[in-house]
């Protein structure tokens, strides 16, 4: 039986349809997963802030992570699916896994800590045009004038949105952030990487097994660095909201939003599916206006209008040459 949360629509989530060639234009399963994984990001923003006040920002990745990947290796057979791969392509799945998880994580979390957040978001915008000059020139992608325009707009529209903050943006690349902003578009490319590299795996397997085996390979070093402050740590003044971040951090934004994007890769393409990234900003900014009471002034929700219509143009003028 499938978990509760598979639809008969979405059942087959796992399974890549080789024979749909042309190019998805109108609201499909794949849309609707993807703003749910954004959803479940954007919320996530909110959460790490209360578990993070409580621990350690090493253990927290690493326990979270563990979760997501013991969730993932158990939803395969129930699913009805094995992690069984061809030799060859196993290297290939190692490298995603380091890229996606172990190398990505760490930039972040390092790089975070070195540099401004404003810096962090507007250079982590530009994923989908990473994404999409990767993909142009080596000939999986196809990106029209009007895709550029959208990537260009929903850039632009986060851009707002840091400008548009009440507190006083400070954005200075270089300088004293310089190790920051760099760890920053390291995991932009490592991310950006991984949706592009995991197309070609896509292709051949279900992206459940993709997802979880990639997971569970890139989890390892991250829970090896835990383990230090994991010792230290003094779980019995761990809050019940804490405790209940992480696990959402794990389950959701994590596990089943790791799942909802590479299915989105495998049915939209990388660069349609990583515009869905620039959606985070604006909804993370709903999200803390509502839980933490942030300000919300109308130059950012002019800027979220901007991305969200930037990433309809681009969804809609870019297209998969490997479904074509």
């Amino acid at each position: 039986m499938c978990p509760a949360w598979v639809t008969p629509a979405t059942a087959n989530l796992g399974r890549v349809d080789l024979v749909d060639a042309a190019p998805r234009k109108n609201f499909t399963w794949a849309d609707g997963l993807l703003l749910l994984t954004i959803l479940f990001w954007s919320i996530n923003f909110s959460l790490v802030k209360f578990a993070l006040a409580e621990l350690p920002p090493l253990a927290f990745n690493g326990l979270r992570m563990a979760l997501a990947a013991g969730l993932m290796l158990a939803l395969v057979p129930t699913m009805g699916y094995s992690l069984k791969f061809q030799r060859h392509h196993l290297g290939r799945l190692v490298i995603l896994g380091l890229l996606g998880n172990t190398s990505y994580q760490l930039c972040f979390i390092f790089g975070i800590a070195r540099t401004s957040a404003d810096n962090a978001a507007l250079i982590l915008a530009t994923v989908p045009a990473w994404v999409a000059l990767i993909g142009t020139l080596t000939g999986t992608e196809k990106v029209t004038l009007g895709g550029w325009l959208g990537v260009a707009l929903s850039l632009a529209g986060i851009s707002l949105i840091i400008w548009g903050g009440s507190h006083q943006t400070q954005l200075h690349f270089g300088g004293t952030t310089w190790a920051g902003d760099a760890l920053i578009l390291g995991a932009t490319l490592c991310w950006s990487l991984y949706t592009l590299i995991s197309r070609r795996m896509l292709n051949s397997y279900p992206s459940i097994t993709v997802t979880s085996f990639t997971t569970a390979i890139g989890v390892i070093p991250l829970i090896l660095l835990s383990i230090p402050p994991l010792a230290h740590l003094e779980w019995r003044t761990i809050s019940l909201t804490a405790w209940s971040s992480l696990i959402f951090s794990g389950v959701f934004s994590i596990a089943l939003a790791y799942f909802f994007w590479n299915y989105g890769v495998s049915r939209l393409g990388s660069t349609r599916t990583s515009l869905y990234s620039n959606l985070t900003p604006p909804l993370a900014l709903l999200t803390a206006w509502l839980l933490l009471g942030e300000t919300l002034t109308l130059l950012q929700i002019v800027g979220g209008l901007l991305a969200l219509g930037g990433v309809a143009l681009a969804r809609r003028y870019t297209y998969d040459v490997t479904k074509s």
